[in-house]
């Protein structure tokens, strides 16, 4: 069978819509599929065949418009059995929005800033990007003879029920994967002295209690909210030794100027991108991400598997795959306990079973089989009887 994929940017260390894209991929020519990808920017994984889109427009969204369009026909003359689309999309036959719904995504990014004003929802009002990507999930989602789609959380889910009642019929559940042989707790004397030396290299003392926030957008995934705890009166009393690494990749002025208004500069330190997390994971004691939006955070999934614990809302869809560890006296084992939740969301696992959604009838007919210590719950087809 032959699998087209439809992303814009094919750069796994662009997001985690491109990571998972890109493991999906390779886990898809592993299994002996054909891959043709229609994307705009990047290189598909060796293996895989990129499909030509003709002449692509400069502007946006007339260059997005283009993608949806000609890259969807582009697989489809190219003999695709299935077309496979995250983003960018007016027409496919599955459909996995990584990044939630157009309207909550922005609401949150919004409100993560302290909410809009006149001329942002003024701008917002006359966004033809946003316009388009709001017509896309429409034609996508508002009929019930759209693509099966793919909800990488509980929450999203019945989210889309909820806003498109016509797709209520075709979401299965799968959540997001990790790579438990990447992400892995790593110990002894060698382990020790590479986390004082990502310590030193980001500035932080060798006896801080760390707290890593590593996001792309890291407004959105709950900065102002860290840095308004760190600011009050009472923090320096009760969080003596804690100290606040940021990373990805827009640590830029604005940040900077947030931590020096808040004066707490001496406690907050911003790291920049990072091209592998593992040793800034390995470093710190907490990862924290009270994010306003995400339908189910990697970084989180990651930072479990390495047995690091995560603190989270209940907006991070990954917050379903996790324990509740409030209780004091059990924050002694929450590091076994965060590599255990991780263990139950493998990535290869998951990725098989966003394959068996594109495959549909011509999925291999099989008993739902874990591997030795995944313990996590199978996709769950069509959540009818939690959505009624």
């Amino acid at each position: 069978m032959r699998i087209g994929v439809l992303l814009d940017r094919l750069d796994p260390t662009a997001g985690g819509a491109e990571a998972h894209t890109d493991a999906l991929v390779r886990r898809m020519l592993v299994r002996g599929l054909e891959v043709r990808v229609a994307h705009l920017v990047g290189t598909p994984p060796p293996g895989a065949t990129s499909v030509p889109l003709g002449r692509v427009p400069v502007m946006r969204p007339a260059r997005d418009r283009h993608l949806a369009v000609v890259g969807e026909r582009a697989l489809r003359d190219a003999g695709c059995d299935v077309v496979f689309a995250v983003r960018h999309a007016l027409a496919c036959d599955v459909y996995l929005p990584h990044g939630g719904l157009v309207a909550d995504a922005y609401a949150a990014r919004d409100a993560s800033r302290g909410g809009a004003g006149f001329l942002s929802r003024l701008a917002a009002g006359l966004s033809r990007k946003r316009r388009f990507f709001l017509r896309a999930e429409q034609a996508l989602l508002s009929n019930r003879a759209g693509p099966r789609v793919v909800a990488v959380s509980r929450a999203l889910a019945m989210r889309i029920a909820s806003v498109y009642p016509a797709a209520r019929g075709r979401v299965t559940v799968v959540p997001n994967g990790v790579d438990t042989d990447r992400f892995r707790r790593v110990t002894g004397p060698e382990a020790a002295a590479a986390r004082l030396a990502t310590r030193a290299a980001v500035g932080v003392p060798a006896d801080a209690y760390v707290g890593l926030l590593l996001a792309h957008e890291p407004w959105l995934k709950g900065f102002g909210t860290l840095l308004a705890a760190l600011a009050r009166d009472d923090a320096r009393a009760r969080l003596p030794g804690f100290h606040l690494v940021v990373a990805g990749r827009r640590t830029d002025g604005a940040l900077r100027r947030a931590v020096a208004r808040a004066g707490v500069g001496d406690r907050v330190r911003l790291a920049g991108p990072v091209d592998d997390p593992r040793p800034l994971y390995a470093a710190a004691d907490v990862v924290v991400q009270p994010t306003w939006f995400d339908p189910c955070s990697l970084t989180c999934l990651e930072a479990l598997a390495m047995g690091v614990p995560v603190v989270t809302t209940q907006r991070n869809g990954a917050s379903e795959l996790m324990g509740l560890r409030a209780d004091p006296d059990l924050r002694r084992v929450t590091g076994d306990d965060a590599r255990y939740q991780a263990m139950k969301t493998r990535l290869v696992t998951r990725l098989d079973q966003v394959i068996d959604v594109c495959l549909g009838p011509a999925a291999p007919a099989k008993a739902v089989v874990r591997e030795v210590d995944d313990e996590g719950p199978p996709a769950d087809p069509s959540l009818a009887a939690g959505m009624r």
